[in-house]
């Protein structure tokens, strides 16, 4: 809701109802479908300065197991995420043309070998996060992040994630990181509503760690897990 009310207000425009009532009315849309497991997807709209909101309620089924006991794989793309100066990455919107387009591109090589994810770098070459992901790795005997200048989207479950690692006492840090910090990390995972904490194994064909999800990254996700 706090992420909502600040993206809206970013545009120049409120939420057209109460945060509060909002939230109640999503729960009780959940309770009338009837399902144990639902997607949420919520958007706000404007006409003529009037705003109406849309709710799509899904059934979800959960990620294979095979995801989290083995790892997914990761690869760069070319498509960029675009400088502050042209698009503000803090205020979440549904423009998802350029991921649409990296997935494109990945399709077109073979069809076959497909990541999972795909891995955008900002305008300056640093890595920022995946089509629908934030990115963390294991180094340094830290938990590493992109900082938000990388032109990255603060993902709710990314803050969650880092406050469930401070609580365990590690070092976390938001910086600048490149690719070659990914290739040489002890650990490296995606966060994200679904997904929550996927280990990833391997990024651009090059094996991460000794490619097989890490036991801090596990640890993380077993925490995570008791939140529910």
């Amino acid at each position: 809701m706090e992420r909502l009310t600040e993206s809206c207000l970013a545009l120049g425009q409120t939420l057209p109802v109460r945060a509060r009532q909002l939230k109640a009315w999503l729960v009780v849309s959940l309770k009338e479908t009837g399902l144990k497991n639902a997607s949420l997807r919520l958007s706000v709209h404007w006409f003529s300065q009037e705003g109406r909101l849309l709710l799509f309620l899904t059934p979800f089924e959960s990620h294979p197991k095979s995801w989290y006991e083995k790892g997914v794989a990761l690869r760069s793309t070319v498509c960029r995420r675009p400088s502050s100066r042209a698009q503000d990455a803090q205020a979440k919107t549904s423009q998802y043309v350029s991921g649409v387009l990296a997935h494109l591109d990945a399709a077109g090589e073979d069809g076959l070998s497909r990541p999972h994810e795909l891995l955008f770098l900002g305008p300056s070459g640093t890595v920022a996060e995946g089509t629908v992901s934030n990115i963390f790795i294991f180094k340094e005997k830290s938990l590493l992040t992109p900082s938000v200048s990388s032109g990255i989207l603060r993902g709710v479950t990314r803050a969650v994630v880092m406050d469930l690692a401070r609580k365990r006492g590690w070092r976390v840090l938001e910086r600048h990181l490149t690719r070659h910090d990914l290739y040489t990390a002890r650990e490296c995972f995606l966060t994200n509503t679904s997904s929550e904490v996927l280990p990833v194994v391997t990024l651009d064909g090059r094996r991460i760690g000794d490619g097989a999800p890490g036991p801090l990254t596990r640890l993380l996700g077993e925490d995570f897990k008791k939140l529910r």
